[in-house]
């Protein structure tokens, strides 16, 4: 039986109320979209611990080498 798809709201939400869950979001690119919506869905405080982006390479380069 075909499982229908999660939207991202769903699945955000899914992870911020899962206590299992708790840590730093350190992306390049879509990092911040990404983090936005654990933000956007609510109960983000027991999810993200951090958010960082960096925007430019040498700055990028400094934090994740």
């Amino acid at each position: 039986m075909k499982e229908e798809p999660i939207d991202t709201h769903s699945k955000a939400l899914k992870i911020n109320l899962d206590p299992r869950w708790y840590g730093t979001f350190a992306e390049i690119g879509a990092g911040q979209e990404v983090v936005r919506w654990f933000f956007r869905v609510g109960g983000a405080a027991g999810t993200v611990a951090k958010s960082m982006s960096a925007y430019d390479m040498k700055v990028s380069d400094a934090i994740y080498g």
